[in-house]
């Protein structure tokens, strides 16, 4: 009876290691099949690349974002290319367009484009426009259910030696913190333009928006007790 037993838990402990190897190797196997060879066109021109551990397995995934020279509405399109390694090698992973705004989108600035870093697993992108009443857009990205999603917009308008606003939206929470300050100039403040607001809403959650296919800008949140539409 006891040498049953023994055989018993021999068999169990080879089973376990057995699915725990399958589960292990499937792994791989599915992550491998998302990669691709990366290939970069000729007439792609790279603007600025980052590393850093996207989806929390150790290693450092690589994120480059292109010209691509396409004609767009406002100069040439951009696109993001996310990448991991594969025996020593840079893979493609993912192809995004839409995060990063094209090259002549900033107004009177130009090419609107600030930067992009990787920071504790998420993926910043800023950019930057105007004339005399300036905005900044600042999207954080992150790994999520397979994807990259929008988690939070931060927006930012202001005219120097007025006033800037500042609208913070965290998705995934479903908050907004919305700030309005007289713009200090020769340590004087302009208080007959403005008065300082801070504000807090909660609002209805919404399923958070791809990375892909986002556009800076072009999405509405609209605030019950105000009229205007905040675009970021």
């Amino acid at each position: 009876m006891k040498r049953l037993l023994i055989i018993l838990v021999v068999l169990i402990v080879l089973f376990s290691c057995s699915n725990n190897t399958q589960k292990e190797t499937k792994d791989t196997t599915s992550e491998s099949s998302e990669l691709t060879k990366l290939e970069i066109p000729d007439n792609y021109e790279e603007l600025i690349s980052s590393e850093g551990d996207l989806d929390g397995d150790g290693n450092d995934e690589r994120v480059i974002v292109f010209d691509t020279g396409i004609d767009a509405d406002f100069g040439t399109e951009r696109e993001v290319f996310i990448c991991k390694k594969e025996n020593d090698e840079w893979m493609l992973w993912k192809k995004l367009k839409g995060p990063v705004m094209s090259s002549e989108s900033g107004g009177v600035a130009g090419d609107s484009f600030n930067d992009l870093i990787i920071d504790k697993g998420k993926i910043y992108i800023s950019h930057m426009g105007g004339s005399m009443e300036k905005w900044y857009y600042n999207h954080i990205y992150e790994y999520i259910d397979s994807e990259f999603r929008l988690v939070t917009a931060v927006v930012d308008y202001g005219i120097n030696c007025v006033k800037w606003e500042t609208y913070h939206y965290e998705l995934r929470d479903a908050k907004l913190i919305y700030d309005l300050a007289p713009d200090e100039c020769d340590d004087v403040y302009i208080e007959e333009y403005c008065v300082a607001i801070h504000e807090e809403y909660d609002l209805k959650k919404i399923d958070l928006l791809l990375m892909d296919g986002f556009e800076p800008g072009n999405n509405e949140l609209k605030l019950s007790d105000r009229k205007e539409v905040i675009y970021y």
